[in-house]
């Protein structure tokens, strides 16, 4: 005979950063799984053919500009009050304006810290509390291995995802109690439309050769760890950031990085 729990529909996962390549497959991963997510992304043309793609049933949208702090606390009530507490975040957006640091704008470094930091920590303010209230859940946030490693002319990037490292495990210790779960995934290099450079020589092949694995990750790649990191499986991971990176930083191996470069195919 099925439990109470087993007859109850899986909880709605609000996911941001939904249209991007990363965020595509998460959806794609849900929707399969009959799991139904809020899509949340600032392009209400890209939402629009995110849900045509996936369909209406378990894909529900909502357009906002995570750069519009000032907003955020309003948008998040509404949230609630539409589609009642969420027990499943996942925070994926994310955003990499450049520059060397003389030449960084006072805006580039604003926007990297906007999305990247402080959107996070105004998502699990506004929704951790009804989160505890419903029981528990988990928050994935995505990260990247350049919180782990400096990257020349990405100092506001940088320093932007090493802040959101430290509010994971911050927000993780404090959560505990409430049987509310936060983890990161920070990924390596992942081969998506908007990096199509790095397919390119001689990038590609001097690029590969610091990767063990021999290759780019992909968004599926990091859409698995993502849905691993919210399902009851990870129910006892917290506080904690999941690398996906083929080994990079793990392990240098500079026997790799003095071979002579291999056609690769």
């Amino acid at each position: 005979m099925s439990s109470t729990a087993d007859m109850m529909p899986p909880p709605m996962t609000l996911l941001t950063g939904a249209t991007g390549a990363i965020g595509r497959s998460i959806v794609e991963r849900l929707v399969s799984d009959q799991r139904p997510v809020l899509a949340v992304d600032r392009s209400p043309e890209a939402l629009l053919e995110l849900q045509s793609q996936f369909g209406q049933e378990l894909v529900s949208t909502s357009a906002f500009d995570l750069r519009d702090l000032e907003s955020t606390p309003a948008y998040l009530v509404e949230l609630i009050e539409k589609f009642g507490p969420f027990q499943q975040l996942l925070l994926n957006a994310g955003v990499w304006p450049t520059a060397p640091i003389v030449d960084m704008s006072d805006e580039i470094w604003q926007e990297n810290f906007a999305v990247n930091v402080t959107s996070p920590f105004m998502f699990l303010r506004g929704l951790a509390p009804g989160m505890a209230r419903a029981g528990g859940g988990a928050v994935v946030c995505t990260c990247s291995r350049n919180a782990h490693r400096s990257s020349t002319n990405n100092a506001a990037y940088d320093a932007s995802k090493a802040a959101l490292l430290a509010l994971v495990r911050t927000a993780a210790g404090e959560f505990a109690q409430d049987r509310i779960r936060v983890n990161a995934v920070s990924p390596g290099v992942v081969s998506t439309p908007s990096t199509a450079e790095i397919e390119q020589e001689p990038f590609r092949s001097t690029y590969l050769r610091q990767i063990p694995m021999d290759r780019y990750g992909t968004p599926a790649d990091i859409a698995g760890v993502c849905l691993f990191l919210l399902s009851d499986d990870a129910g006892f991971i917290t506080g904690q950031d999941l690398i996906v990176d083929g080994g990079q930083i793990a392990c240098q191996d500079s026997s790799r990085l003095l071979d002579t470069p291999k056609e690769r195919t």
